[in-house]
């Protein structure tokens, strides 16, 4: 039940559809543009987007987005490919069935930002009460998860970029400026002097998704007040 997106930034959402777009409209197009007579959002798919996020949505996102340029940029050379091959053999895999490299259809592709390193991607979970080694074996895995994904789909990663304002043209979100990061002991510090801008035709929003607010339902800040969790029993 947690359709409603979590806030890119305070004061953004005057940008969506100029600019910004978030994680559900943009998977719920992809999943139902094909279908006759749908007459939802459309999104116009540029080379260069980027996507801020970190975990498995965020993925699936980037993916997306090289999905359709690279169906694009084969169509025009009159090849026809699906979404369900790049997905299981791997856009180079493909590329090089035909003989092509991605220098070659020039394309770049999207790029997902994260605000801490790869190897706190959460893209695979911790245990419980976990030890120093099981710490260390997770945080492997997760790298080696986003290590694939670069590998497999052409996706760029960009990490220790943590959102703090967007860049704006006109009546037009055109980028967002990032803060450099780190983290030390566990803990996330900002780099006050080292920003990066960072310009794009399109910025996804894949930061996570809350759920709406139901009339009746007591709520604790963004999310549903349980007073047991396991039981899903409510509070009051």
């Amino acid at each position: 039940g947690a359709w409603r997106d979590r806030p890119l930034l305070p004061d953004v959402a005057r940008f969506v559809g100029k600019g910004l777009a978030y994680q559900n409209a943009l998977v719920y197009w992809y999943n139902h543009y094909p279908d006759e007579g749908f007459t939802g959002p459309h999104f116009d798919v540029l080379d260069r987007c980027i996507v801020v996020g970190g975990g498995l949505a965020s993925i699936d996102v980037v993916k997306i987005l090289n999905f359709e340029l690279y169906k694009r940029a084969l169509a025009a050379r009159g090849i026809r490919v699906t979404a369900h091959q790049l997905e299981h053999d791997g856009i180079p895999h493909v590329l090089a069935a035909h003989g092509l490299t991605q220098a070659a259809l020039g394309v770049h592709g999207a790029t997902l930002y994260y605000r801490r390193e790869k190897s706190a991607m959460p893209v695979a979970p911790l245990p419980d009460h976990p030890t120093p080694a099981q710490r260390d074996k997770t945080a492997q895995v997760r790298a080696k998860v986003m290590d694939k994904v670069i590998e497999k789909y052409l996706v760029h990663f960009e990490p220790n970029a943590a959102p703090i304002s967007p860049i704006i043209e006109g009546e037009r979100m055109v980028g967002l400026t990032f803060q450099r990061t780190r983290t030390v002991d566990g803990k996330l510090v900002h780099i006050e002097a080292e920003r990066l801008d960072v310009r794009a035709p399109m910025v996804v929003s894949s930061i996570g998704s809350i759920p709406r607010a139901i009339p009746g339902l007591p709520m604790r800040g963004e999310l549903v007040d349980f007073e047991i969790g396991e039981s899903g029993e409510l509070r009051g």
